[in-house]
């Protein structure tokens, strides 16, 4: 007969078992990613840091547009790339980028604010999906004669991955008969603020010598804010109740006139180290502070700038022997089109942001001053911003807000 088990025997067994499990997932997820000064260019989102800066420089130009990116989703399509390919493919050429370093960006230690999906669609012709090396289930589909059925697939899969907020990131005619493989991966992101803001009206000042009224943040709070020459750092962490807080915003401030968005970008992408080294580590009392919310979307296609940062053999004809095989080709197919497409909201209780990758396969550092009394951070001008996991440094959005009431 079995022994019966008191209510405290049941309490401790319970409290066994989640630690089990939690160690569990710890080692599995922590292991797979990139210890602190791991080396950005051997498989972080860092090496995609110049995409971001081609692309967003580009957006700012003239009287600009708002701009938001995933160095990771974007790392993270292309560590599944290099998995089925004899020679590795990287945001940029300097330095490739392993399939077992790619894994580790992707498969990050869970956490209640960030989640992660990939997903591979594949012809009769392809074999060994690298989709599953990254815990998604492959399928198969018939790109000639069900071509427009399959990029449907592909973006349900976005949207539903990413909570409806990224929809219908394959155009129409973007998937043919041509097409041998599709690798798609999306990531969602909610962060609270570990204190909310209230929320006033305030002037920003837009490109052309235009001044509009935003809804604005502030708070009295003392924050993590650092000033450097020629702009200043805004730290913003977000709550999390279920582990130690690891994300946060961080906004850079270009001191007027000093500093244009083009150069602070220019810093961002100077070294891998360089998002980690300027955010500010102590809080200081404040005087003035104000963060405008903002809301849009910015999507893109990827492969020109790809090529033009010097991404060119997987565009031409690479060796995808892991990913395909069969036919006269033996596996040398090529990248034909990368999608990426990224939205994010910040308001006074925190964030929500989401962003997708497809990619289609056919046949320094400066001195921190220290700062004064007290420490004014108002963002009524032109800043640049990013999402970041402080334990690993990985960039999950960086961007950029010109106008706060532009929505596009």
């Amino acid at each position: 007969a079995a022994i019966p088990m008191s209510r405290f025997g049941k309490a401790v067994l319970l409290c066994l078992a989640l630690f089990a499990a939690w160690r569990l997932c710890s080692t599995l997820f922590t292991a797979a990613l990139p210890g602190p000064r791991a080396d950005p260019a051997e498989g972080s989102d860092a090496s995609c840091l110049p995409l971001a800066r081609e692309v967003g420089v580009r957006a700012a130009a003239g009287t600009g547009s708002n701009f938001v990116f995933s160095p990771l989703s974007i790392h993270a399509a292309l560590a599944m790339v290099s998995s089925g390919q004899r020679r590795s493919t990287s945001c940029t050429a300097r330095r490739p980028t392993s399939s077992s370093a790619g894994s580790t960006a992707w498969r990050r230690r869970p956490s209640p604010a960030a989640c992660g999906s990939t997903g591979g669609w594949r012809s009769g012709q392809s074999s060994r999906p690298p989709a599953r090396r990254y815990g998604a289930t492959a399928e198969s589909v018939d790109f000639v004669s069900g071509a427009e059925q399959a990029r449907l697939r592909v973006n349900t899969f976005v949207a539903d991955a990413t909570k409806q907020l990224i929809r219908d990131l394959l155009p129409p005619g973007s998937v043919d008969s041509t097409t041998v493989v599709v690798l798609a991966n999306a990531l969602y992101f909610k962060g609270v603020w570990s204190h909310p803001f209230d929320v006033f009206t305030a002037p920003f000042h837009v490109p052309g010598d235009t001044t509009v009224g935003v809804p604005s943040m502030t708070t009295g709070r003392s924050q993590y804010i650092a000033l450097y020459p020629g702009f200043r750092a805004l730290k913003l962490p977000y709550k999390n109740d279920a582990w130690q807080a690891d994300e946060y915003m961080l906004i850079l401030l270009p001191d007027g006139g000093t500093l244009s968005l083009a150069d602070l970008y220019d810093k961002a992408v100077s070294t891998p180290e360089f998002i980690r080294k300027h955010t500010p580590v102590e809080e200081v009392p404040v005087g003035r502070v104000m963060v405008p919310k903002f809301k849009f979307t910015f999507g893109f296609k990827a492969s020109s700038d790809m090529q033009k940062l010097g991404v060119t053999r997987a565009f031409s004809g690479g060796d995808f022997s892991g990913m395909v095989s069969g036919g006269d080709g033996h596996g040398r197919v090529s990248i034909s089109r990368v999608y990426h497409k990224a939205t994010i909201e910040v308001d006074e209780q925190g964030t929500v942001a989401a962003a997708a990758t497809v990619i289609l396969l056919d046949g320094a550092a400066l001195e921190e001053s220290k700062p004064p009394h007290l420490v004014d951070f108002v963002a009524d001008r032109p800043f640049l911003f990013a999402v970041v996991e402080e334990r690993t440094g990985a960039v999950l959005f960086l961007g950029h807000v010109v106008n706060p009431l532009m929505c596009g």
